[in-house]
């Protein structure tokens, strides 16, 4: 179901930089803001997912390490039988999503340009020296 949402909105953010989509500006604009703030969840609640790659306390038991294995696997790995099955990769797969559409509703109200310069100009300053 991600795989669908995620082409549907990459089909949506097509048609809007093309102006075959385009809404009013507040609220195109109030609608990505509240998205901004759904990545800025998701991507904090990823970081959280990535810190449960490393459980303790979970005593010695064989069955207890199964479990943490397990659980440490979900969180971050994947498990054997699908290695994109875990809590980060599904987070990421949502954040992409949420990206593609705030980036629907910029570019339907024309200033996703703006945006993606503003994100360049950062990403010019955060990558000096590397």
């Amino acid at each position: 179901m991600t795989q669908d949402h995620a082409g549907y909105w990459r089909d949506m953010k097509s048609k809007a930089i093309n102006g075959e989509f385009k809404i009013e500006a507040d609220v195109g604009q109030a609608i990505a803001q509240v998205v901004s703030q759904y990545i800025t969840d998701l991507e904090r609640q990823r970081g959280y997912a990535q810190g449960l790659e490393r459980l303790a306390g979970w005593g010695s038991l064989p069955s207890a390490q199964a479990i943490r294995q397990k659980l440490e696997f979900k969180a971050v790995a994947g498990g054997s039988d699908d290695p994109e099955d875990s809590a980060v990769k599904r987070l990421d797969q949502h954040i992409s999503i949420a990206r593609d559409q705030r980036d629907t509703f910029l570019a339907a109200i024309g200033k996703l340009q703006t945006v993606d310069q503003q994100n360049a100009s950062g990403l010019g300053m955060n990558g000096e020296g590397i």
